[in-house]
């Protein structure tokens, strides 16, 4: 009977602790939202495990939506999203100030991720860099742009997904980034390693006239 009482207890402790866990979860990432991402970067870089928390949940989806249209493969994704917090947060008194946390992220994301494509293209088709020549960085449907209006028909969102997939790789990336995810022409041109950013703006421009040609041509 003891016994019976006492597994009682303990799974009602359970219960309130997961509980309290959740609500101070929900207080964090209330508290962290109305701050500024220096402030929250601030945070992080002076220990703050809450400040890393609510980096790392607030992006991760967005990374890893990001990182599966760069390569197909799940298990690279998240291996190499893994390795770059735990990197993250092994350096972070050593890191710089950053204006924009989604940026920075992506920017070292996609450097991780490149390095871990070309490491393992050799052994697995499925993962090709972006660098190719090859018509590859295809956009899947379960995460198309934002170019995409919610107005659109179905039949409409498949022929724009048609047409970005006719770009070329680079063209296809900074669309996705700029419309998808909502980074800004200077943020590309970091991530992508222009010297300049109208070279990102070119790029996008000379995307989206070719999405016109193809619509016009067909």
């Amino acid at each position: 009977m003891k016994e019976t009482q006492n597994t009682q207890s303990n799974r009602i402790d359970s219960q309130e602790s997961s509980a309290m866990l959740y609500m101070q979860h929900s207080q964090v990432m209330i508290v962290y939202t109305e701050k500024s991402d220096r402030e929250v970067w601030a945070s992080f870089r002076g220990g703050d495990e809450a400040a890393f928390n609510y980096i790392y949940r607030k992006h991760v989806g967005d990374l890893y939506n990001y990182g599966m249209q760069v390569c197909h493969s799940d298990e690279l994704v998240r291996d190499c999203l893994q390795k770059m917090f735990i990197n993250l947060r092994k350096s972070q008194s050593r890191l710089g100030d950053v204006q924009r946390i989604k940026g920075y992220l992506f920017k070292v994301f996609q450097r991780d991720l490149f390095k871990l494509i070309k490491k393992e293209k050799k052994s697995k088709d499925n993962t090709v860099p972006l660098e190719s020549d090859q018509d590859y960085f295809f956009i899947e449907k379960s995460h198309e742009s934002k170019l995409i209006a919610e107005e659109f028909d179905a039949e409409m969102k498949a022929e724009l997904t048609k047409a970005l997939n006719k770009l070329a790789p680079k063209q296809r990336q900074a669309i996705i980034m700029l419309y998808q995810e909502e980074l800004s022409y200077k943020e590309i041109a970091e991530i992508m390693q222009f010297s300049q950013v109208k070279t990102a703006r070119t790029l996008v421009y000379r995307g989206l006239e070719k999405l016109k040609e193809i619509f016009d041509v067909g």
